[in-house]
């Protein structure tokens, strides 16, 4: 490994947080059972302050680990937290999908590549579990069972279905949803924040002139892109813009058809937004293929980040996302719940940023 690797430098740590995680741990292990031992006999274990001490036991707090014990009284910990408590053998973290790795896109594999850095320092590997048919319909006796492979530590669910989240909410199985949770169903996630991406694609459109859109959206496609699809249209329409929401299967050939009907209707929209990258460069090539000129005729934008978006003539402009940081990020809270078998349910949204492309012009179109 390079020796500027980031991933080798030493991260700073809160004195509060460490000693929360010593908490953790020796309850984990069983050495307290019912309750913790006197603020005084803590400070000393740990050498710690009282301040610094306080400040680990409120985030335990709202973790739900310890009730609070009030003044001179010792903190008791939480009963379903003992119930649920237990000794973590596996070293293994499944990621679950319903594709192959190989299909993944370049910021899937980076996700992973994070997660992966992430767990590893706390001696845990990932490993990929492509199961399309539990995506396709939900199935209990199939779930149970692949839970059960040995040196299983926990779960990242991509792409999971609402059936598949609240198994796994029920079963109580440390699990990271990476990308949005479909209901209140006390599971912790990560995604990118596409939906402030789609408030700010649309501004942007309509603040460069465009009044005609063509929104392009897989029909097989995640809860988050169908969220982040309802807010783009919104927010164009009240914008003053119109939006011809276009579905196409997940094929080379449909994308094609469907771009040859945005092109062939009347009034034609000006500009084609999508959020996948891979389609995104079929639409731009079947354009250009059938004499339109880019970003004369039609314009592109593109909802989501890969490195090939720039390989085009032109770039395709798009938004730039951190798939390292998302990983590292599901790797940290991941570990969170290893420590302590139950946790605070956490939401983490990551922002992607705008990155201007050839295929958008900065002319107002109007």
């Amino acid at each position: 490994m390079p020796a500027n690797d980031p991933s080798r430098i030493p991260v700073r740590t809160l004195l509060s947080e460490q000693a929360a995680r010593c908490i953790r741990e020796r309850i984990a292990n069983g050495e307290w059972q019912s309750q913790l031992p006197s603020e005084s006999a803590l400070c000393r274990t740990f050498q710690v302050s009282r301040v610094t001490l306080r400040r680990a036991l409120q985030e335990l707090l709202d973790e739900g680990i310890l009730l609070e014990g009030g003044r001179g009284i010792r903190h008791r910990i939480a009963t379903d937290f003992v119930e649920a408590r237990r000794s973590t053998t596996g070293r293994v973290v499944r990621v679950l999908a319903p594709f192959s790795s190989w299909k993944m896109g370049a910021i899937s594999h980076a996700i992973l590549e994070g997660l992966s850095q992430r767990v590893a320092t706390r001696d845990f590997r990932v490993e990929f579990e492509s199961r399309p048919q539990l995506f396709e319909s939900h199935r209990p006796k199939e779930l149970e069972h692949l839970v059960q492979l040995p040196e299983t530590a926990g779960w990242v669910l991509f792409f999971s279905t609402a059936p598949m989240q609240e198994w796994f909410a029920q079963r109580k199985t440390p699990c990271i949803l990476a990308g949005r949770r479909h209901q209140d169903l006390g599971l912790s996630c990560v995604y990118p924040d596409i939906e402030a991406v789609a408030r700010h694609a649309a501004g942007l459109l309509v603040s460069r002139g465009h009044r005609r859109i063509a929104h392009l959206m897989a029909r097989h496609t995640s809860l988050g892109d169908r969220l982040a699809g309802a807010v783009f249209g919104a927010t164009a329409r009240e914008l003053g813009a119109e939006v011809q929401l276009v579905e196409y299967d997940d094929n080379p050939h449909s994308i094609c058809r469907m771009v040859s009907s945005v092109i062939a209707s009347r009034p034609s929209p000006t500009v084609c937004y999508l959020t996948c990258p891979e389609d995104g460069v079929t639409a731009l090539c079947h354009a250009m293929g059938a004499g339109i000129t880019v970003p004369g005729q039609m314009e592109f934008l593109i909802g989501w980040d890969d490195p090939i978006l720039e390989a085009t003539v032109p770039s395709l402009a798009h938004y730039r996302f951190d798939g390292q940081k998302m990983g590292k990020q599901i790797g940290s809270l991941l570990l969170k719940q290893l420590d302590a078998s139950v946790s605070k349910t956490q939401d983490v949204p990551i922002l992607p940023e705008f990155s201007p492309g050839d295929s958008l012009s900065n002319g107002n179109r109007s």
